[in-house]
C-alpha cells in the first residue's frame, strides 16, 4: 500500500515505470524475434554439424580403406572394398554411436552410389542433405561419398533431433535478454532518478519554504536544462521574498514606533486636558466671589449713584479694587505655575 502511495506521489517512479513499460514491450518483441529467428540458426547448426560430423566419418572411414589397400598392395595381395567391409568398420570403430551423441535418434548406413539407392536417390551423387516426409513423419537424410569410391554415408534421423539440437541455446538468449532487459531497467531507474533528483530537492525546498522557512537553501544551478533553470529560478524569487519581507519588518517596526509616540502623545494630550479641566474648576470657583463682588459693588454704583454719599463710594471702590487685585493675583499665578494652581 505504501508503495502504490509512493508512487502516486513521485514522478520519478511514475515516469520509470511508464519508460520501463515501454522497455519491456520493445525487450519483449525483440527477445522474442531473435528467439524467433536463432531457432534458424541453430537449426542450421544442427545440420552443419550432423554434415561435418558425417564428413569427418566417411574420410576417417577412407584412409582406413586406403591403409589397407596399401598394406594389401605391400603384401602382394588384392583388397576389394565391398558394403560390408565399411559396414564392418563402422560398426569396429563404433561410428553410428559417435553420430547419436548430437541425434540419438539416427541410423547410420552404407549405400551405394547409384540410383538404385535412397541416399542417391535423396542427395544424387553428391554430399547434402534433403527433408522428406519418411514412414509418416518429418526425416532428415544425409549423404556424404566415401572418397571416390561407389560407396557413401548416409545418416537417417527424424526431424524432432535436429529441432531439439542444443535447445538450451534459446533459453540462454531468453536468459541472456531477460537480465539484459533488467540491466537495463536498473540503469534507467538510476538515470531517471539522477535527473529528476534536482526536481525533488526544489519540491522539497518549495514545500519548506510555502511552511514558513524562508532561509531553506537553495544551491545554484549551474546546468542550463529546464530543471536548472527552474532551480534558479526558484532562488532568485526566494532571495525577493525575503528582501521584501524584511522591508514589510522594518515598516512594521517604523509603524509600531510611531503609533506608540502617538499613543504617548495622545496620553499626554488627555492629561493636559484633565489638568485644563481640573484648573478651570478651581479658578473658576476661585474667583466666582472676587467677580460676584465685583459685580454687585458695580452695580451698586450704577444703581445708586446719585443717592450714595462719598464715603460710600469709597467703599464700593475699595471692594472693586480688592476683587479685582484677587482676579489679577489668581491669573499671574495660574500664568507661573498651572499645576500648582
Amino acid at each position: 500500500m505504501q508503495f502504490i502511495e509512493k508512487i502516486h506521489t513521485s514522478f520519478t517512479w511514475q515516469l520509470t515505470l511508464w519508460v520501463a513499460g515501454f522497455v519491456l514491450v520493445i525487450s519483449g518483441v525483440v527477445i522474442f524475434l531473435l528467439a524467433r529467428f536463432s531457432q534458424d540458426s541453430i537449426h542450421q547448426e544442427s545440420i552443419d554439424t550432423t554434415q561435418q560430423a558425417l564428413e569427418n566419418t566417411a574420410l576417417r572411414i577412407n584412409n582406413m580403406l586406403t591403409q589397407a589397400e596399401m598394406t594389401a598392395r605391400l603384401e602382394h595381395q588384392s583388397l576389394r572394398v565391398t558394403r560390408g567391409s565399411i559396414e564392418r568398420l563402422v560398426v569396429e570403430n563404433n561410428f553410428e554411436n559417435i553420430i547419436r551423441q548430437s541425434l540419438p535418434h539416427a541410423e547410420l548406413f552404407v549405400s551405394r552410389r547409384d540410383s538404385s539407392q535412397l541416399s542417391s536417390f535423396i542427395a544424387g551423387d553428391e554430399q547434402g542433405y534433403r527433408l522428406m516426409f519418411y514412414e509418416g513423419r518429418e526425416t532428415f537424410i544425409f549423404s556424404q561419398p566415401i572418397g571416390e569410391r561407389d560407396f557413401s554415408l548416409a545418416v537417417v534421423c527424424p526431424a524432432q533431433d535436429i529441432y531439439e539440437y542444443n535447445p538450451g541455446v534459446q533459453w540462454f538468449i531468453l536468459l541472456r535478454g531477460g537480465i539484459g532487459v533488467l540491466i537495463l531497467l536498473y540503469i534507467l531507474f538510476l538515470v531517471v532518478a539522477s535527473h529528476l533528483r534536482p526536481l525533488h530537492r526544489l519540491a522539497d525546498a518549495a514545500q519548506s519554504i510555502a511552511n514558513g522557512n524562508l532561509d531553506t537553501p537553495i544551491p545554484t544551478a549551474y546546468h542550463q536544462h529546464e530543471t536548472g533553470r527552474l532551480q534558479n529560478s526558484l532562488k532568485k524569487m526566494q532571495t525577493s521574498l525575503a528582501a521584501y519581507i524584511a522591508e514589510m519588518q522594518q515598516k512594521k517596526e517604523a509603524l509600531s514606533q510611531q503609533n506608540a509616540e502617538l499613543q504617548t502623545a495622545y496620553s499626554e494630550a488627555e492629561a493636559y486636558e484633565a489638568l485644563r479641566q481640573k484648573v478651570l474648576s478651581k479658578m473658576t470657583d476661585r474667583m466666582a466671589a472676587p467677580v460676584s463682588k465685583i459685580c454687585d459693588s458695580t452695580e451698586a454704583v450704577c444703581r445708586d449713584y446719585n443717592s450714595l454719599s462719598k464715603a460710600e463710594m469709597t467703599v464700593l471702590q475699595t471692594d472693586i479694587m480688592q476683587a479685582t487685585q484677587t482676579i489679577t493675583e489668581l491669573l499671574d499665578q495660574l500664568m507661573e505655575n498651572p499645576s500648582q494652581s
